[in-house]
C-alpha cells in the first residue's frame, strides 16, 4: 500500500522545494561565472544558506541535460591539479535563468499574498513584484 505524504510536516515541503529548485539554483549560480560540478554543488548551498543543498548525484545529470539542451557548454580544464569539465552558460542558458527567475517571482508573489490574506483573513490579493528583484540572489 502507498504511504500518504504528511504534508503537516515541514520537511516534506522543504524537499518538495529543494528538488524543484535545484535546477533554478544551478542556472543561477552558473550565471555569474563558469565552474566545475563539484563547485557548481558548492555554490548552489552557499548561494541558499544551505536551503538548497543538491548532491552531485542531483547536480551532474542537471548539467548533462542543460549541456544536451544547448543551455550550457563545457570543457575541459585542470583545477587544482585535477582535470575538471568546467560548465558556462551559453546564451539560451542565460534568456532560461530569465525566463526561471521571472517564473519563481511570480509564484513567490503569490504565495505571499496567500500568506498575507490567511494572516489577515481576507482575500488574496496580488503583489507586485519585479522579475528584475528575482535577480539578487545571483548578482
Amino acid at each position: 500500500m502507498k504511504q500518504i505524504a504528511d504534508y503537516t510536516d515541514r520537511s516534506y515541503w522543504q524537499g518538495t522545494i529543494k528538488m524543484s529548485l535545484s535546477k533554478f539554483f544551478v542556472l543561477c549560480v552558473l550565471h555569474r561565472k563558469p565552474m566545475h560540478g563539484y563547485e557548481v554543488v558548492q555554490a548552489v548551498e552557499k548561494t541558499t544558506n544551505g536551503c538548497c543543498s543538491p548532491s552531485e548525484g542531483t547536480v551532474y545529470p542537471v548539467l548533462n541535460e542543460f549541456e544536451a539542451g544547448g543551455y550550457l557548454t563545457s570543457h575541459p580544464e585542470v583545477v587544482q591539479g585535477r582535470q575538471r569539465k568546467v560548465y558556462e552558460l551559453t546564451d539560451k542558458g542565460r534568456d532560461a535563468f530569465r525566463v526561471a527567475t521571472e517564473a519563481w517571482m511570480d509564484v513567490t508573489r503569490h504565495i505571499l499574498a496567500s500568506r498575507d490574506a490567511v494572516q489577515t483573513g481576507t482575500a488574496p490579493a496580488t503583489t507586485s513584484v519585479s522579475p528584475q528583484q528575482g535577480k539578487a540572489c545571483c548578482e
